[in-house]
């Protein structure tokens, strides 16, 4: 699963400017989709539909996710007003949000690279690449349940307004982490540390 996060991740960060950039992720893509056949051939179909739509031009990926966005990238603004000033933004809800999922990261010996803020979705998948060989961890168990998943509907409502075929990425994505929930089951005991880690 670690390869189908990190395609997906990348697949958010928006079109490649080359065409030789662009037949590599297309060449990647194909192989990791083979891959997850094996596994399930659902998220294999819906990555596969995302990648056989006509690539989104630069300037309507930045129109839809970037400068004054239609759709932010960034899973907090979907859940959490902004605050009306710079006074009430150390105590919004988005805030608390943010540095908590900075908490996560540094739980498994990751910063975000500055650049992006901790909830980016693509910075978010692309943590969920780099810690799949600890899915035991309760802390990452937490980070999909209560920081990922409750937050992808508001953006799945907004990408079907807009009709974009990144809705077929978002399928994808909410499938693949379903996959990987129903493959490992919390046993009894990590239900347990993630009942005294949490409560």
């Amino acid at each position: 699963m670690k390869d189908v996060y990190a395609l997906i991740a990348e697949l958010w960060c928006g079109p490649p400017e080359d065409d030789a950039k662009r037949e590599e992720i297309r060449k990647e893509a194909e192989e990791v989709v083979k891959r997850l056949e094996s596994i399930d051939k659902e998220s294999a179909m819906l990555l596969s539909r995302f990648l056989g739509e006509n690539a989104i031009a630069e300037e309507d990926y930045i129109d839809l996710f970037e400068l004054d966005p239609q759709c932010p990238l960034y899973l907090g603004s979907h859940a959490y007003d902004e605050p009306k000033t710079c006074a009430t933004a150390a105590v919004s809800d988005r805030n608390e949000y943010m540095i908590e999922l900075g908490g996560i990261y540094n739980h498994f010996g990751r910063k975000p690279n500055g650049k992006e803020l901790p909830d980016y979705l693509p910075l978010m998948v692309d943590f969920l690449s780099l810690t799949t060989e600890s899915k035991d961890d309760p802390v990452r168990d937490k980070f999909i349940e209560e920081y990922v998943l409750p937050f992808l509907p508001p953006m799945r409502s907004r990408l079907e307004e807009l009709k974009t075929p990144y809705l077929h990425l978002l399928d994808a994505l909410e499938k693949v982490i379903t996959i990987e929930q129903k493959t490992q089951p919390l046993s009894k005991q990590r239900e347990q540390k993630v009942e005294n880690h949490v409560g």
